[in-house]
């Protein structure tokens, strides 16, 4: 069984509500739907609060069995792997199960199918191609993508925010930004301008937006900009 069946499982076992499990974690009584109707595993940083709502331990949630003693039911290999697991804060243990169902998953795939995975940065808060936003001081998470030149040379990935980038990039869309201090004329980057974050167009005094329905941004030097780095491609 999957992590949203025992979800579903232990919800049933207990008598608890998916809508009051979804106001605990968070999220839209849609989004439980889609990951049912999908069969989508919750991510890594749902787990823990999950199992929260649950009363369980996330060995429960990914397993959907209860353990009795380990050193009858594991065998050495599995043992060390607790141990190892026992040392994680809870929040590393729920990136330690997702990474888990991805390696589950990717097993499925005959070996000459797969293809390479590497892990990024991704901030939690989009580069506005519109109105702007705050950027620093974000959440963040690693997220797993297709290892390629574009990936490999990557920092960290935003996504995108409104459609002032259009055609190039559109509303939802995640970039990969490689980190330096400064992008050339031409470039498109992501900046900070007075605590918001924008993915422009770099034109020397302005940043320009590809969308010819919406202004460029007038660069002045009583402004706190910085440059978070240069856009190399979209996931």
């Amino acid at each position: 069984m999957s992590i949203i069946d025992n979800v579903l499982s232990y919800l049933d076992k207990k008598e608890l509500k998916q809508s009051d499990l979804c106001n605990h974690i968070g999220i839209n009584t849609s989004t439980m739907t889609n990951w049912k109707n999908r069969k989508t595993d919750p991510p890594a940083k749902y787990i823990i609060p999950i199992c929260e709502f649950l009363d369980i331990s996330p060995y429960v949630l990914l397993t959907g069995k209860e353990k009795s003693s380990p050193a009858e039911t594991l065998t050495a290999d599995e043992q060390e792997l607790l141990t190892y697991y026992n040392k994680l804060d809870a929040f590393q243990q729920g990136q330690l199960l997702e990474r888990a169902i991805v390696l589950s998953e990717s097993a499925k795939t005959p070996l000459e199918q797969r293809k390479n995975t590497i892990f990024i940065e991704y901030y939690s808060l989009p580069a506005s191609a519109g109105t702007g936003v705050y950027l620093d001081n974000c959440d963040k998470e690693m997220i797993e993508v297709e290892e390629s030149s574009e990936t490999s040379e990557a920092n960290f990935a935003l996504k995108v925010s409104g459609n002032s980038m259009e055609p190039r990039f559109h509303d939802g869309d995640l970039v990969l930004i490689k980190s330096q201090p400064s992008v050339e004329l031409g470039d498109i980057g992501i900046f900070i301008i007075n605590d918001e974050g924008f993915i422009k167009k770099f034109g020397g005094d302005k940043l320009i937006s590809l969308n010819p329905e919406y202004d460029d941004i007038n660069l002045h030097e009583y402004d706190d900009i910085y440059c978070r780095g240069k856009v190399i491609g979209v996931i």
